[in-house]
């Protein structure tokens, strides 16, 4: 592995997000049948990230070893209500690393550009949500300074 190259994601970029996203979805649907995708999931994910791509409150960054896309992570601006004092927050939506490139840096590089990003615009609160069986995700993001503060729970009816 040579040097990892972290840069803003293009729409150039989306042909190979989408096969990890896919992969990062299969993954979840492991967990726990609520992350199952549909069947249009890769054709709404492109035109999502079309979507974020063009607006300045998101970010997709990408991971390049040479010219192979090995990790990428998303990032937004949201805007809570007036109820809260804390307003904008910034918010993790999708990271992952191709797993031969995990433990090596990769997606704490993706995520301190995104972090470096949000503070960029401002934002002093970050948030995410981990799937509670993802031991492996949950570390990770503990290791940064993440902590639970909320837990997000579900019925089936």
């Amino acid at each position: 592995m040579g040097a990892i190259e972290i840069r803003r994601a293009t729409s150039f970029d989306i042909p190979q997000i989408v096969p990890l996203w896919k992969e990062l979805a299969a993954y979840h649907a492991t967990l726990d049948p609520a992350f199952a995708i549909s069947p249009e999931g890769g054709e709404a994910y492109v035109e999502y990230l079309h979507t974020l791509m063009r607006n300045r409150e998101a970010l997709v960054v990408v991971a390049l070893d040479q010219r192979e896309l090995v990790g990428y992570a998303v990032g937004r601006v949201s805007t809570l209500p007036r109820t809260f004092l804390v307003r904008r927050r910034g918010y993790i939506h999708d990271v992952f690393v191709r797993e031969s490139y995990r433990l090596r840096g990769v997606g704490r590089q993706l995520i301190g550009e995104l972090l470096q990003w949000f503070r960029g615009q401002g934002i002093t609160l970050v948030e995410l949500t981990v799937a509670i069986q993802n031991a492996q995700a949950l570390a990770f993001w503990e290791k940064l300074g993440f902590t639970t503060y909320m837990v997000h729970m579900k019925l089936e009816v």
